[in-house]
Protein backbone atom coordinates (compact mmCIF):
# COMPACT_ATOMS: atom_id res chain seq x y z
CA UNK A 1 0.00 0.00 0.00
CA UNK A 2 2.69 2.44 0.73
CA UNK A 3 4.54 1.90 -2.38
CA UNK A 4 1.55 2.75 -4.42
CA UNK A 5 0.22 5.64 -2.43
CA UNK A 6 4.12 7.21 -2.79
CA UNK A 7 4.05 6.30 -6.47
CA UNK A 8 0.98 8.01 -6.67
CA UNK A 9 1.87 11.20 -4.62
CA UNK A 10 4.54 11.61 -6.85
CA UNK A 11 3.42 11.45 -10.01
CA UNK A 12 0.19 13.57 -9.58
CA UNK A 13 1.60 15.72 -6.64
CA UNK A 14 4.87 16.62 -7.33
CA UNK A 15 4.79 20.36 -7.00
CA UNK A 16 2.74 20.04 -3.54
CA UNK A 17 6.44 17.48 -2.23
CA UNK A 18 8.09 20.60 -3.37
CA UNK A 19 6.48 23.14 -1.92
CA UNK A 20 6.31 21.58 1.28
CA UNK A 21 10.16 20.49 1.47
CA UNK A 22 10.75 24.02 0.59
CA UNK A 23 8.97 25.51 3.82
CA UNK A 24 9.81 22.44 6.26
CA UNK A 25 13.84 24.06 4.67
CA UNK A 26 13.12 27.45 5.67
CA UNK A 27 12.03 26.32 9.12
CA UNK A 28 15.21 24.25 9.60
CA UNK A 29 17.25 26.98 8.47
CA UNK A 30 15.26 29.79 10.09
CA UNK A 31 15.35 27.93 13.78
CA UNK A 32 19.11 27.07 13.17
CA UNK A 33 20.53 30.82 12.85
CA UNK A 34 18.04 31.32 16.40
CA UNK A 35 19.34 28.04 18.38
CA UNK A 36 21.06 25.41 16.19
CA UNK A 37 20.40 22.33 18.59
CA UNK A 38 16.38 23.51 18.37
CA UNK A 39 16.74 23.10 14.48
CA UNK A 40 18.30 19.51 14.77
CA UNK A 41 15.24 18.66 17.50
CA UNK A 42 12.87 19.94 14.96
CA UNK A 43 14.35 18.03 12.95
CA UNK A 44 13.14 15.03 14.50
CA UNK A 45 9.91 15.99 14.78
CA UNK A 46 9.57 16.40 11.30
CA UNK A 47 10.61 13.05 10.96
CA UNK A 48 8.17 11.82 13.44
CA UNK A 49 5.57 13.79 11.73
CA UNK A 50 6.18 12.41 8.67
CA UNK A 51 5.95 9.04 9.99
CA UNK A 52 2.54 9.63 11.32
CA UNK A 53 1.65 11.14 8.23
CA UNK A 54 2.30 7.42 6.29
CA UNK A 55 0.20 6.34 9.24
CA UNK A 56 -2.33 8.67 8.22
CA UNK A 57 -2.41 7.58 4.37
CA UNK A 58 -2.68 4.15 5.06
CA UNK A 59 -6.20 4.47 6.59
CA UNK A 60 -8.87 5.75 4.50
CA UNK A 61 -10.52 8.84 5.01
CA UNK A 62 -13.76 7.40 5.83
CA UNK A 63 -12.74 5.08 8.09
CA UNK A 64 -10.65 7.67 10.22
CA UNK A 65 -14.36 10.37 9.82
CA UNK A 66 -16.31 7.01 11.19
CA UNK A 67 -13.70 7.02 14.25
CA UNK A 68 -13.80 10.77 14.55
CA UNK A 69 -16.17 10.66 17.92
CA UNK A 70 -14.01 7.92 19.39
CA UNK A 71 -10.61 10.27 18.56
CA UNK A 72 -11.94 13.43 20.17
CA UNK A 73 -13.07 11.62 23.35
CA UNK A 74 -9.34 10.20 23.64
CA UNK A 75 -8.18 13.85 23.03
CA UNK A 76 -10.73 15.26 25.31
CA UNK A 77 -9.40 12.58 28.07
CA UNK A 78 -5.98 13.62 27.59
CA UNK A 79 -6.81 17.22 28.06
CA UNK A 80 -8.40 15.98 31.28
CA UNK A 81 -5.16 14.56 32.39
CA UNK A 82 -3.33 17.99 31.68
CA UNK A 83 -5.92 19.67 34.16
CA UNK A 84 -4.74 16.79 36.80
CA UNK A 85 -1.47 15.78 36.30
CA UNK A 86 -0.34 18.06 33.39
CA UNK A 87 3.72 19.34 32.99
CA UNK A 88 3.85 22.96 33.72
CA UNK A 89 6.33 25.25 32.28
CA UNK A 90 6.48 29.13 32.25
CA UNK A 91 3.08 28.95 34.13
CA UNK A 92 1.29 27.40 31.78
CA UNK A 93 -0.02 23.91 32.39
CA UNK A 94 -0.23 22.51 28.48
CA UNK A 95 1.69 19.14 28.50
CA UNK A 96 1.74 15.52 29.63
CA UNK A 97 4.86 12.95 29.22
CA UNK A 98 7.70 11.63 30.52
CA UNK A 99 11.08 13.50 30.74
CA UNK A 100 12.40 15.34 27.53
CA UNK A 101 9.07 13.53 25.48
CA UNK A 102 6.32 15.64 26.24
CA UNK A 103 3.04 16.52 24.14
CA UNK A 104 0.51 19.10 23.50
CA UNK A 105 -2.58 17.65 23.99
CA UNK A 106 -4.78 20.91 22.91
CA UNK A 107 -2.99 20.91 19.64
CA UNK A 108 -4.32 17.37 18.78
CA UNK A 109 -7.71 18.39 19.32
CA UNK A 110 -7.32 20.20 16.36
CA UNK A 111 -7.12 17.45 14.12
CA UNK A 112 -9.57 15.74 16.62
CA UNK A 113 -12.69 18.37 16.17
CA UNK A 114 -12.37 18.27 12.18
CA UNK A 115 -12.94 15.23 12.19
CA UNK A 116 -15.47 14.92 14.66
CA UNK A 117 -17.45 17.63 13.25
CA UNK A 118 -17.29 15.78 9.95
CA UNK A 119 -19.07 13.09 11.26
CA UNK A 120 -21.54 14.99 13.40
CA UNK A 121 -22.45 16.96 10.42
CA UNK A 122 -23.16 13.88 7.83
CA UNK A 123 -25.28 10.89 8.59
CA UNK A 124 -24.24 8.02 6.50
CA UNK A 125 -22.14 9.87 4.34
CA UNK A 126 -25.40 12.58 3.83
CA UNK A 127 -25.01 15.86 3.93
CA UNK A 128 -27.74 16.76 7.06
CA UNK A 129 -29.40 20.27 7.21
CA UNK A 130 -28.82 22.22 9.53
CA UNK A 131 -31.29 22.89 12.61
CA UNK A 132 -30.79 24.83 15.68
CA UNK A 133 -30.28 21.30 17.49
CA UNK A 134 -27.39 20.09 15.29
CA UNK A 135 -25.57 23.88 15.25
CA UNK A 136 -25.91 23.84 19.31
CA UNK A 137 -24.48 20.26 19.42
CA UNK A 138 -21.65 21.24 17.61
CA UNK A 139 -21.15 24.56 19.43
CA UNK A 140 -20.78 22.62 22.73
CA UNK A 141 -18.48 19.84 21.23
CA UNK A 142 -16.38 22.61 20.57
CA UNK A 143 -16.70 25.06 23.36
CA UNK A 144 -15.90 22.04 26.21
CA UNK A 145 -12.59 21.46 24.84
CA UNK A 146 -12.14 24.84 24.14
CA UNK A 147 -12.76 25.90 27.39
CA UNK A 148 -10.50 23.47 28.50
CA UNK A 149 -7.65 24.85 26.55
CA UNK A 150 -8.05 28.03 27.62
CA UNK A 151 -7.55 27.43 31.20
CA UNK A 152 -4.27 26.41 30.69
CA UNK A 153 -3.74 28.68 29.07
CA UNK A 154 -3.81 28.64 25.41
CA UNK A 155 -6.10 30.90 24.12
CA UNK A 156 -4.65 30.79 20.57
CA UNK A 157 -5.74 27.01 20.30
CA UNK A 158 -9.16 27.63 21.77
CA UNK A 159 -9.42 30.75 19.42
CA UNK A 160 -8.61 27.99 15.83
CA UNK A 161 -10.80 25.51 17.68
CA UNK A 162 -13.88 28.03 17.16
CA UNK A 163 -12.91 28.85 13.73
CA UNK A 164 -12.61 25.74 12.21
CA UNK A 165 -16.16 25.21 13.71
CA UNK A 166 -17.26 28.83 12.13
CA UNK A 167 -15.76 27.15 8.59
CA UNK A 168 -18.10 23.74 9.64
CA UNK A 169 -21.32 26.53 10.24
CA UNK A 170 -20.52 28.54 6.95
CA UNK A 171 -20.23 25.90 5.06
CA UNK A 172 -23.44 24.13 5.96
CA UNK A 173 -25.61 27.38 5.90
CA UNK A 174 -26.96 28.80 8.52
CA UNK A 175 -31.19 29.33 8.77
CA UNK A 176 -31.92 33.26 9.15
CA UNK A 177 -34.32 32.57 12.13
CA UNK A 178 -31.59 31.04 13.87
CA UNK A 179 -28.57 33.97 12.35
CA UNK A 180 -31.36 36.52 13.84
CA UNK A 181 -31.56 35.10 17.66
CA UNK A 182 -28.06 34.55 17.71
CA UNK A 183 -27.49 38.15 16.58
CA UNK A 184 -29.89 39.93 18.87
CA UNK A 185 -28.86 37.65 21.66
CA UNK A 186 -25.40 37.99 21.38
CA UNK A 187 -26.09 41.94 21.27
CA UNK A 188 -28.28 42.44 24.46
CA UNK A 189 -25.76 40.02 26.69
CA UNK A 190 -22.27 41.61 25.12
CA UNK A 191 -21.65 43.75 27.80
CA UNK A 192 -22.61 40.56 30.44
CA UNK A 193 -20.42 38.03 28.06
CA UNK A 194 -17.25 40.54 28.26
CA UNK A 195 -17.13 41.37 31.75
CA UNK A 196 -17.19 37.58 32.25
CA UNK A 197 -14.34 36.77 29.50
CA UNK A 198 -12.64 39.68 31.19
CA UNK A 199 -12.37 38.42 34.43
CA UNK A 200 -11.54 35.01 33.68
CA UNK A 201 -8.67 36.06 31.42
CA UNK A 202 -5.17 36.02 32.82
CA UNK A 203 -2.75 38.82 33.88
CA UNK A 204 -0.71 38.13 30.87
CA UNK A 205 -3.64 37.76 28.92
CA UNK A 206 -5.36 41.25 29.52
CA UNK A 207 -1.99 42.63 29.33
CA UNK A 208 -1.40 41.28 25.81
CA UNK A 209 -4.77 42.90 24.51
CA UNK A 210 -3.91 46.35 25.93
CA UNK A 211 -0.05 46.01 24.53
CA UNK A 212 -2.03 45.41 21.25
CA UNK A 213 -4.72 48.79 21.94
CA UNK A 214 -1.12 51.30 22.23
CA UNK A 215 1.98 49.20 22.45
CA UNK A 216 3.90 52.32 22.28
CA UNK A 217 2.05 53.25 25.86
CA UNK A 218 5.15 50.41 27.54
CA UNK A 219 7.05 49.47 24.93
CA UNK A 220 9.35 48.08 27.56
CA UNK A 221 6.80 45.98 29.41
CA UNK A 222 2.90 45.47 27.65
CA UNK A 223 4.24 46.25 24.47
CA UNK A 224 7.66 44.86 23.90
CA UNK A 225 6.67 41.97 21.57
CA UNK A 226 4.79 43.91 19.61
CA UNK A 227 7.28 46.58 18.60
CA UNK A 228 10.17 44.10 18.69
CA UNK A 229 8.09 41.63 16.22
CA UNK A 230 7.53 45.31 13.96
CA UNK A 231 11.29 46.16 14.16
CA UNK A 232 12.29 42.71 13.10
CA UNK A 233 10.16 42.58 9.84
CA UNK A 234 10.40 46.50 9.39
CA UNK A 235 14.65 45.67 9.57
CA UNK A 236 14.29 43.23 7.09
CA UNK A 237 14.13 45.88 4.37
CA UNK A 238 14.27 44.24 0.64
CA UNK A 239 16.24 41.47 0.99
CA UNK A 240 16.72 41.06 4.43
CA UNK A 241 20.03 41.39 6.96
CA UNK A 242 20.98 37.70 5.91
CA UNK A 243 21.34 35.08 8.40
CA UNK A 244 24.39 36.49 10.86
CA UNK A 245 23.22 40.07 10.27
CA UNK A 246 19.54 39.74 12.06
CA UNK A 247 20.46 42.07 15.32
CA UNK A 248 16.92 41.37 16.77
CA UNK A 249 18.07 37.16 16.75
CA UNK A 250 22.03 37.36 17.33
CA UNK A 251 21.00 40.13 20.50
CA UNK A 252 17.73 38.11 21.81
CA UNK A 253 15.76 41.14 21.42
CA UNK A 254 13.10 39.77 20.38
CA UNK A 255 11.00 37.03 22.89
CA UNK A 256 9.52 33.41 21.55
CA UNK A 257 12.06 33.91 18.17
CA UNK A 258 11.58 30.21 17.67
CA UNK A 259 7.91 29.75 18.70
CA UNK A 260 5.25 32.36 17.73
CA UNK A 261 7.83 35.00 16.26
CA UNK A 262 9.79 32.70 13.80
CA UNK A 263 8.11 34.13 10.70
CA UNK A 264 8.92 37.69 12.21
CA UNK A 265 12.65 36.37 12.34
CA UNK A 266 12.58 34.90 8.74
CA UNK A 267 11.44 38.54 7.33
CA UNK A 268 14.59 40.04 9.33
CA UNK A 269 17.01 37.90 7.92
CA UNK A 270 15.25 37.53 4.22
CA UNK A 271 13.47 40.55 3.73
CA UNK A 272 10.15 41.38 1.94
CA UNK A 273 11.45 39.66 -1.15
CA UNK A 274 11.81 36.41 1.13
CA UNK A 275 8.64 37.20 2.87
CA UNK A 276 6.76 37.19 0.05
CA UNK A 277 7.99 33.78 -1.07
CA UNK A 278 7.36 32.43 1.75
CA UNK A 279 3.91 33.32 1.86
CA UNK A 280 3.63 32.12 -1.90
CA UNK A 281 4.40 28.91 -0.95
CA UNK A 282 1.60 28.94 2.24
CA UNK A 283 -0.51 30.12 -0.44
CA UNK A 284 -0.37 27.40 -2.57
CA UNK A 285 -1.10 24.78 0.22
CA UNK A 286 -4.12 26.83 1.02
CA UNK A 287 -4.98 26.86 -2.58
CA UNK A 288 -4.19 22.66 -2.76
CA UNK A 289 -6.18 21.81 0.21
CA UNK A 290 -9.42 24.56 -1.28
CA UNK A 291 -8.94 22.53 -4.63
CA UNK A 292 -9.43 18.88 -2.54
CA UNK A 293 -12.47 19.98 -0.80
CA UNK A 294 -14.27 21.49 -4.39
CA UNK A 295 -12.62 18.46 -6.78
CA UNK A 296 -13.82 15.99 -4.18
CA UNK A 297 -17.20 14.50 -5.17
CA UNK A 298 -17.89 12.35 -1.39
CA UNK A 299 -19.42 14.94 1.13
CA UNK A 300 -17.25 13.25 3.81
CA UNK A 301 -14.07 14.31 1.70
CA UNK A 302 -15.31 18.19 0.95
CA UNK A 303 -16.25 18.60 4.85
CA UNK A 304 -13.00 16.92 5.89
CA UNK A 305 -10.83 19.34 3.24
CA UNK A 306 -12.45 22.00 4.08
CA UNK A 307 -11.91 21.88 7.93
CA UNK A 308 -8.17 21.60 7.17
CA UNK A 309 -8.09 24.40 4.71
CA UNK A 310 -9.73 26.21 7.76
CA UNK A 311 -6.93 25.51 9.81
CA UNK A 312 -4.39 26.32 7.52
CA UNK A 313 -5.56 29.48 5.94
CA UNK A 314 -6.92 31.18 9.50
CA UNK A 315 -3.54 30.04 11.55
CA UNK A 316 -1.24 31.89 8.78
CA UNK A 317 -3.20 34.67 8.32
CA UNK A 318 -3.50 35.21 12.35
CA UNK A 319 0.30 34.64 13.22
CA UNK A 320 1.57 36.48 10.63
CA UNK A 321 -1.12 38.93 11.15
CA UNK A 322 -0.06 38.93 15.04
CA UNK A 323 4.02 39.21 14.21
CA UNK A 324 2.47 42.63 12.15
CA UNK A 325 1.08 43.68 15.40
CA UNK A 326 -2.38 43.89 13.47
CA UNK A 327 -3.65 40.92 15.87
CA UNK A 328 -2.78 40.87 19.71
CA UNK A 329 -0.27 38.43 20.54
CA UNK A 330 -2.39 34.95 21.42
CA UNK A 331 0.20 32.44 21.22
CA UNK A 332 -0.91 30.70 17.74
CA UNK A 333 2.02 29.50 16.06
CA UNK A 334 2.72 29.57 12.57
CA UNK A 335 2.10 25.94 11.01
CA UNK A 336 5.34 23.99 9.53
CA UNK A 337 7.19 26.73 11.04
CA UNK A 338 7.08 27.31 14.38
CA UNK A 339 9.19 25.47 16.76
CA UNK A 340 7.07 22.58 18.68
CA UNK A 341 6.64 18.85 18.29
CA UNK A 342 3.16 18.53 18.60
CA UNK A 343 1.93 21.76 16.61
CA UNK A 344 4.75 20.31 13.56
CA UNK A 345 2.84 16.83 13.88
CA UNK A 346 -0.15 18.13 13.57
CA UNK A 347 0.52 20.02 10.72
CA UNK A 348 1.98 17.29 8.35
CA UNK A 349 -1.00 15.16 9.82
CA UNK A 350 -3.27 18.18 8.62
CA UNK A 351 -1.72 17.98 4.95
CA UNK A 352 -1.58 13.87 4.78
CA UNK A 353 -5.25 13.92 5.23
CA UNK A 354 -5.62 16.25 2.09
CA UNK A 355 -3.46 13.90 0.13
CA UNK A 356 -5.82 11.24 2.01
CA UNK A 357 -8.67 12.53 0.55
CA UNK A 358 -7.70 12.90 -3.05
CA UNK A 359 -5.76 9.58 -2.96
CA UNK A 360 -8.79 7.25 -1.79
CA UNK A 361 -11.64 9.55 -3.40
CA UNK A 362 -10.37 8.44 -6.99
CA UNK A 363 -9.69 4.92 -6.80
Amino acid sequence: MIPQIGAYILKVHPVFIGVLGAVIGIDLLTLFSVVPYLAMKQGMWVAVGLSVAVGILMVPYTILVKNGRVIYAVVLALLLVVVLAGHQSHGAKRWIGVGWFQIQPSEFMILALILFLTAYFLRDGKDLPMTPSLFLGGAFATVLPAVLIARQPDLGTAVELSIIFSVYVLLKGIPSRVVTIFVLGGLAFFPVVWEVVWTHLHEFQKDRIRAFIDPSSDPSGLGYHTIQSIVAVGSGGWFGQGLSGATQVRYQFLPGAHTDFVFAVFTEEWGFAGGLLFLGLIAYLVWFASRTALECRDPVGFYLASGVMGFLLFSFLINALMVLGVLPVVGVPMPLMSYGGSAMIISLGSLALLLNVRFYSKR
